[in-house]
């Protein structure tokens, strides 16, 4: 349910007259104009938004469960704004197409592709990617700072305990809750936060791969993305040269931006070196916008040493042409 949630929510980015969806007992509802929130119908029929499941449970009751969890005040805070932040993860906003829309996006593809993935750079980028999600969704950096992924799972780090699993907490706050009025709620809430935990976060055989029409679509998924590149560089020059085809249609360039990013934190970033055998694999206009937009995107890369590479290219960066960001509107 929640991949299928994801591609929706790929949908809307890429396609603006989209039907709106429901999934099961989860539905949207309109809070201002091509604003749709994520929520699920109370047992009294009203619909509540997930971002705000605090406000489901009286609020003694709620922080008397909190505390129980034996977590510091910084700890508490981190579990319960990270809980809400997953109600806004699959949030429709079809007022605007901006970076952060497609940020959250490769974030989250980033993550469910790596969770089963044992590799070094798996293991490094997962923290890293998880962080940069918690930073796009408006969480502040002492809270965010307090989590991490481990082989349980996302964790919270505390004095105490170490790593303890947010998922375990998560069953221990509404055992501590009890709450046998509105149960069915409780179960509602609980069931959406656990499932989207997993899918983030938990191994497992799942096949949660984007399988749109376009020929570099398996280049978006980064253990695919550094498989292919280990074996032939030459073929990720040549799907970063179609990366600025200008017949592209909205999901070809959602895949271009996941591609960009893919090749800029995964070789750029520890490598810059790699740019000078991109140079000589496509042409100078092509390497042009190549790193245009890798700098006009500041994605995971020094800027000032990129750009101290390229003078011996002649190269000068613009940011209009090659935005690649606003997706529909900037190519």
């Amino acid at each position: 349910m929640i991949f299928e949630m994801y591609l929706h929510k790929i949908e809307h980015f890429t396609n603006a007259r989209a039907e709106i969806d429901s999934f099961g007992k989860y539905f949207y509802v309109q809070d201002e104009p091509d604003l749709f929130s994520v929520c699920f119908k109370k047992e009294k029929g009203k619909p509540a938004e997930l971002s705000r499941w605090q406000t489901c449970f009286p609020k003694i009751m709620f922080h008397r469960s909190l505390k129980k969890l034996g977590l510091s005040e910084d700890g508490m805070y981190a579990f319960e704004v990270f809980l809400s932040r997953l109600g806004y993860l699959f949030q429709i906003d079809n007022r605007q197409r901006i970076d952060k829309d497609i940020f959250i996006l490769f974030y989250i593809y980033q993550l469910v592709s790596l969770k089963n993935s044992k590799e070094d750079y798996a293991i490094k980028a997962k923290n890293y990617f998880l962080r940069f999600l918690c930073f796009e969704m408006g969480m502040d950096y002492d809270s965010y700072n307090l989590l991490c992924i481990t082989n349980d799972g996302l964790c919270i780090n505390t004095i105490q305990h170490d790593n303890v699993s947010v998922l375990s907490l998560l069953e221990q706050f509404y055992l501590q809750l009890g709450k046998k009025k509105d149960l069915e709620d409780t179960q509602s809430i609980k069931h959406y936060q656990s499932s989207v935990l997993s899918f983030l976060f938990i191994e497992d055989k799942e096949n949660n791969h984007l399988l749109f029409n376009d020929t570099n679509c398996y280049l978006s998924d980064p253990n695919t993305f550094m498989y292919t590149y280990k074996k032939s560089k030459k073929v990720i020059y040549k799907a970063l040269e179609q990366c600025f085809d200008k017949y592209q249609s909205t999901k070809n360039l959602l895949i271009s931006n996941f591609i960009l990013m893919n090749y800029s934190y995964y070789i750029v970033r520890d490598n810059l070196e790699d740019l000078k055998a991109l140079r000589k694999n496509v042409s100078q206009d092509v390497f042009e916008k190549i790193i245009s937009a890798i700098v006009y995107r500041g994605f995971f890369v020094d800027e000032a040493k990129i750009l101290k590479l390229i003078d011996e290219y002649n190269v000068k960066p613009e940011r209009e042409g090659y935005m690649l960001f606003n997706l529909i509107y900037s190519i």
